[in-house]
């Protein structure tokens, strides 16, 4: 009752506000119906929140008219957000990191969903490197500069495999799969769902090792300084996608069957990593921790060039998260 209570008082305040800004309620709705909020999203599961803020109208519920634009990768949300073709983006604490080296125009509103298996190291011949082990000379399949390069050196340095003279190839994550099927490289670090697409071709375990745990993923929205949305909107954007992270834990199968027919994909692709997300809002210390544990990788691996480096603090919007944290709990 107090927390239903609670969700009332929030999202009276947030149409009051809306409605002092723009003189009345009814002119709010007119508003939002002319300029559509524009947000870039990844065309895979871990945008769920807003498929289903989206499908189940929380969106226009908050007074907001929004418009999803979907992108195959994290890289290429931020790439239109950076290019202005949209109000905001969604992408990983990696693509963040590597951008901050080039640009510190850009804030991170909070993040919504987050992993600790969603990468993984695969092959055909998994046995063969149990425990990193014969890496000598071994064909690696990676995505220059991201977070499958990320945690490939992660497991080296955990498994003390560093001075193992290995080749590295290059590829696309697309293009992944097919060398390893093909024979062009030994193991692949890929993200999902690579790994649930390999095993409908080749039926044996290809997991080279049990990385559960080992490299945490988060997927976070993101804004540009100078924007034309107001406090009110994205507070109400922030509501929304809470209202969608609710609806995904108390209707998980009904979730999973909107989100299959939305991004037209089987039940049983999303099913395969569907338990390994945590769909929530945060904005915590963990996620600065690891932006800052993956920028000092990119830096010593002169990815980027530590010149350039800077306080990632400055990148989190902390005052607004905390805003629409105390105007949930009814503050």
């Amino acid at each position: 009752m107090i927390k239903v209570l609670n969700m009332f008082i929030l999202t009276f305040i947030l149409i009051g506000i809306v409605s002092c800004d723009l003189g009345t309620s009814k002119s709010l709705t007119a508003s939002a119906l002319k300029d559509p909020i524009k947000i870039a999203v990844s065309g895979t599961p871990l945008s769920a929140p807003f498929f289903i803020a989206q499908q189940q109208g929380y969106f226009r519920a908050n007074g907001l008219n929004v418009e999803l634009v979907r992108f195959d990768s994290g890289v290429k949300c931020f790439d239109a957000l950076k290019n202005k073709q949209v109000d905001l983006a969604t992408a990983s604490e990696t693509v963040v990191m590597f951008n901050s080296f080039k640009q510190t125009n850009f804030s991170v509103l909070a993040s919504f969903v987050e992993s600790d298996n969603d990468l993984k190291l695969l092959s055909l011949t998994p046995q063969k490197y149990q425990q990193l082990d014969n890496l000598a000379h071994a064909r690696i399949g990676i995505v220059k500069s991201s977070a499958s390069e990320f945690f490939f050196d992660s497991l080296l340095i955990m498994y003390n495999k560093t001075q193992q003279p290995i080749e590295r190839v290059y590829l696309p994550a697309e293009q992944l799969i097919p060398a390893l099927l093909n024979n062009e490289v030994d193991i692949i670090s890929a993200w999902e769902p690579l790994s649930y697409l390999l095993t409908q071709q080749v039926p044996s375990n290809t997991n080279v090792i049990s990385s559960r745990g080992l490299y945490h993923l988060s997927f976070n929205l993101i804004e540009l300084k100078e924007t034309r949305l107001s406090t009110t909107e994205k507070l109400a954007l922030l509501k929304s996608i809470n209202d969608a992270t609710d609806y995904i834990h108390t209707h998980p199968d009904l979730a999973q069957t909107k989100i299959s027919r939305v991004l037209d994909i089987d039940q049983s692709q999303l099913s395969y990593s569907w338990n390994d997300y945590t769909f929530r809002l945060s904005l915590s210390n963990a996620l600065f921790s690891n932006i800052q544990t993956q920028s000092q990788w990119a830096i010593d691996n002169k990815l980027v060039s530590e010149e350039n480096s800077v306080d990632f603090r400055q990148i989190l919007d902390r005052k607004l998260f905390e805003k629409f944290t105390n105007l949930e709990a009814g503050w």
